[in-house]
């Protein structure tokens, strides 16, 4: 038992922190019915392949992400060319899968929108020294998804080094955050140069630690230059839970 915590507890980090994630959009009438069946296909999917893999739901809509997460780009092309056809190991979960669903839900009405892939970038991303990854990952359920574009006239350096200032900033403030930055290589949203993720344990709890980092920044004038200067447009946001 002891044994399967550790390898429940290390799925769970590495499956927020993963280097390549493919992402499969989808939408459907019944989004908590979609999610249910999809995480058991992440279960059985993780258990035959060994990659890991999770749910996302976007709050306040209909919309579910199915990801998957790879260390190495070799890993996620192989996973992509051995999962189709008749050998294919997506016949085979598929096999396990319809043993609790033998039957399709017609009341879902769930639809493939798009497929994205991102990597991440561990530079770009905010990790204080003082969190521990192991122990805090797997609580951080909410996550607040920020589409960011490169201002016309600036350069990706550009981008690289607001985001250094930013994380310089906020250690000078002791402002104790999660912040996962993700690059599309193929798809992305809204056609955005970044993917920022924002974690917290819930959505209130996210909100409410916010106010506490803007209050910090609303008063400083290292922040106030930096925002000044922004070279990055807000494109969008979402805000989602992850199931595993």
């Amino acid at each position: 038992m002891r044994h399967i915590l550790i390898v429940l507890l290390s799925t769970s980090l590495s499956a927020q922190l993963p280097k390549f994630v493919e992402v499969m959009e989808l939408t459907a009438d019944n989004q908590k019915e979609l999610i249910e069946r999809l995480n058991h296909w992440s279960d059985i999917e993780t258990e035959l392949r060994g990659h890991q893999s999770f749910v996302l739901e976007v709050m306040s809509s209909n919309k579910v992400y199915y990801c998957r997460g790879f260390e190495k780009m070799d890993e996620l092309t192989d996973n992509v060319l051995t999962r189709w056809g008749d050998e294919g190991w997506n016949q085979e979960v598929l096999d396990k899968w319809k043993i609790r669903y033998p039957e399709d839900d017609e009341s879902i009405k769930a639809n493939f929108v798009m497929k994205h892939v991102f990597t991440y970038s561990p530079e770009m991303s905010y990790i204080p020294e003082s969190i521990d990854l192991e122990s805090t990952l797997p609580k951080m359920r909410f996550r607040r998804n920020v589409f960011l574009d490169i201002k016309s006239g600036n350069e990706w350096i550009d981008a690289y080094n607001q985001f250094k200032s930013v994380q310089e900033n906020d250690k000078k403030l002791d402002n104790n955050y999660l912040s996962l930055v993700y690059m599309p290589i193929f798809g992305g949203f809204d056609n955005a140069d970044f993917l920022m993720v924002v974690l917290d344990e819930s959505r209130e709890g996210y909100f409410k630690n916010l106010a506490i980092r803007d209050s910090k920044r609303e008063n400083d004038a290292d922040w106030k230059g930096i925002m000044e200067n922004d070279v990055l447009n807000w494109i969008n946001e979402e805000q989602t839970m992850i199931h595993y």
